[in-house]
C-alpha cells in the first residue's frame, strides 16, 4: 500500500529538517566540551542565564508574524505573496530595531536587576546578535513554506561550521573569554543578514502593504502568549534557579538540559518545522485531510518514546563524553527535561484547529494561564526542591498546556486524537524504563548490549501489543521494497 503523497512529503521534508536543525542546534552540544574545559563552572552558568534572555528575545521579535505568513500564502497569486512575505519582513525588522534599540538603552539596568557582569559591554553584544539572528533565521521561515529543504539544510550548515569555528578561535586563541561568543554571533548572523536582502531583492519583488500588515497583525498578535510560551516553559526556572540557588547550579542544570534537548533538536523543531507551514495546506476540511492531522501526531508520539526510552538508558554516558565529572552529578536530569520536552511538542498538532479556523484568539487564555502557572510552580518548587523543582514544574506546566490546548481545540473541530495510542506507548515505555532501573539496582554489571536490547524491545512491543498496525506495517513494507527497487536498479 504506497504511502499518501502528504505523509511522504512531511516525513521527507521533516528528516531534511532535522538535520538542517540538528546543524543549527548541535552548536550548543559542540561546545560542551570547550565551555567546560576552557570556561569556568561560573562561566558556563552566565553563558546558559545569557541563553535564556536570547530565547526570550529571539522569540519576541517576529511577535507572531511568521504563522500568519504561513497562514495567507496558500492559494494567493505570485504577486500577492510577495507582498505578504515582504509585509511580515518589514514587520519584523521594525519589531526588532525597536526591542533591541529599549534592551541596549535599559542594559546597565538588565545587568543590575538579574545580578550578572556587563563587562565589555556584554549584554550590549547579545541583543545585537538576537536582532540579526531573528532577522537572518527569516529565510529559513521562507524556504519552510516554499519546501525548498536542501538549501535551507545547506544554510544551516554553512551556519553551524561558521558559528564554531568562529567561536573555538575566540575562546581558546583570543582568549577573550564568554564575549567571544557573541563576537562569533554577531559577525555570522550579520553576513547571513545581508544574504537574506540580496534572497529578498532577487526572488520577491515586492513592496509592503499596509493593508496586508494590518491582517497579519491581527491574526499574529494573539499569537504572542503562546509563542511566549515555550521560552517561560523552558527557561525561565533558570531566574529563579539564580535566585535560590547560584550560578554554578545553573551551570551544572544548564548542560544536562542541553542533552536533555536532544529530543528538541531531533523530533520536536523538525516536525515544527516541517508541519507548520504543511498544516496550512493540509487543512482540515475533508476527512482523509483530518486523518493525517491524526496520523502524524502518532507517529510523533511513538518517535517521542523511542527516544525518551533511549536517553534514560545512556544519560550518564552522554554527560561522561561531552563533560567532564563536575557535571555527571546532573546526567539524571536528560530524560526527565527530554519527557517535557516530548509533551510541549503536541502543542503543535493542538494549535492546529484554532489557526486553521483563525481563532487564534482562543491560544490566548490557554498561553497566559499555563505562563502564570509555570512561574507560581517555578517559585515554590524551586525554592524547596532546587534543581528538582524546576525540572518537576516544566514537566507540570507542559501537561496543563496540553490539557488547556485540548480543550480548546475540541470546542472547534472534532478531531479524533490517537490519546490511547499514545498513552499505550507511555506504558510500554514505563515498563522498559522500569526494568532497566531493577537491573541497575540489583547489579552494576548491566552492559551496554541489555541496553539495545531493551531499546529494540520496544518497537518489538510495539509490534505485538497492536500499537503498531497494519496500516504501519504496509507502510514500512512499502518503504523497504521501494529502496531494494531502486538498490537493484543502480546495480543493474
Amino acid at each position: 500500500m504506497p504511502i499518501r503523497p502528504k505523509i511522504k512529503l512531511f516525513g521527507y521534508s521533516t528528516i531534511v529538517y532535522g538535520l538542517a536543525n540538528l546543524l543549527t542546534k548541535i552548536v550548543v552540544i559542540t561546545l560542551v566540551p570547550l565551555y567546560t574545559t576552557y570556561l569556568t563552572v561560573f562561566e558556563v552558568g552566565l553563558i546558559v542565564f545569557l541563553e535564556m534572555i536570547e530565547l526570550f528575545v529571539v522569540t519576541i521579535i517576529p511577535i507572531g508574524c511568521i504563522n500568519a505568513m504561513w497562514r495567507y500564502l496558500p492559494g494567493e497569486e505570485v504577486h500577492i505573496k510577495n507582498k505578504i512575505i515582504i509585509s511580515t519582513f518589514t514587520i519584523m525588522f521594525f519589531s526588532g530595531l525597536v526591542l533591541t534599540i529599549l534592551l541596549m538603552l535599559f542594559q546597565n539596568n538588565i545587568s543590575i536587576f538579574f545580578n550578572i557582569p556587563n563587562n565589555d559591554n556584554l549584554l550590549f553584544f547579545v541583543f545585537i546578535s538576537c536582532f540579526l539572528q531573528s532577522m537572518s533565521h527569516f529565510i529559513y521561515a521562507l524556504l519552510q513554506y516554499r519546501n525548498q529543504a536542501i538549501f535551507y539544510l545547506t544554510l544551516s550548515l554553512v551556519q553551524f561550521l561558521s558559528l564554531v569555528g568562529l567561536t573555538i578561535y575566540f575562546i581558546i586563541y583570543s582568549d577573550i573569554g564568554v564575549i567571544g561568543i557573541y563576537y562569533a554571533k554577531v559577525f555570522v548572523f550579520f553576513i547571513s543578514l545581508i544574504s537574506v536582502f540580496f534572497i529578498l531583492i532577487k526572488t520577491t519583488p515586492a513592496l509592503p502593504s499596509f493593508n496586508i500588515i494590518k491582517k497579519i497583525l491581527k491574526y499574529g498578535l494573539p499569537m504572542i502568549p503562546m509563542i511566549l510560551l515555550m521560552p517561560v516553559l523552558n527557561v525561565s526556572d533558570r531566574y529563579f534557579l539564580k535566585v535560590f540557588a547560584s550560578l554554578e547550579d545553573i551551570g551544572r542544570y544548564g548542560i544536562a538540559y542541553k542533552f536533555g534537548m536532544l529530543i528538541n533538536m531531533f523530533l520536536v523543531i523538525p516536525i515544527n518545522r516541517s508541519w507548520g507551514p504543511q498544516m496550512f495546506q493540509v487543512g482540515n476540511s475533508l476527512e482523509n485531510n483530518r486523518e493525517i492531522h491524526q496520523d502524524i501526531t502518532f507517529y510523533y508520539s511513538f518517535i517521542g518514546w523511542f527516544i525518551i526510552i533511549g536517553l534514560s538508558f545512556f544519560s550518564d554516558t552522554i554527560i561522561s563524553i561531552f563533560a567532564n565529572e563536575d557535571y555527571l552529578s546532573a546526567a539524571w536530569l536528560i530524560p526527565w527535561v527530554s519527557l517535557a520536552y516530548f509533551i510541549g511538542g503536541f502543542k503543535i498538532f493542538l494549535i492546529a484547529t484554532a489557526s486553521l479556523a483563525d481563532r487564534t484568539d482562543l491560544l490566548i487564555k490557554a498561553g497566559l494561564f499555563t505562563i502564570i502557572f509555570n512561574i507560581i510552580l517555578n517559585y515554590f518548587l524551586i525554592k524547596n526542591y532546587g534543581v528538582e523543582g524546576a525540572v518537576l514544574s516544566t514537566i507540570l506546566s507542559n501537561i496543563i498546556l496540553i490539557i488547556l490546548l485540548l480543550n480548546a481545540s475540541s470546542s472547534i473541530n472534532q478531531f479524533s486524537w490517537p490519546i490511547m495510542k499514545i498513552i499505550h506507548g507511555a506504558i510500554i515505555s514505563g515498563i522498559l524504563i522500569i526494568t532497566f532501573e531493577n537491573i541497575r539496582g540489583i547489579t552494576i554489571d548491566y552492559s551496554f548490549l541489555t541496553k539495545c536490547l531493551l531499546l529494540i524491545a520496544f518497537p518489538i512491543l510495539s509490534v505485538f501489543t497492536n500499537l503498531i498496525g497494519e496500516k504501519e506495517m504496509n507502510g514500512v513494507r512499502y518503504l523497504w521494497s521501494s529502496i531494494l527497487k531502486k538498490v537493484k536498479f543502480n546495480y543493474e
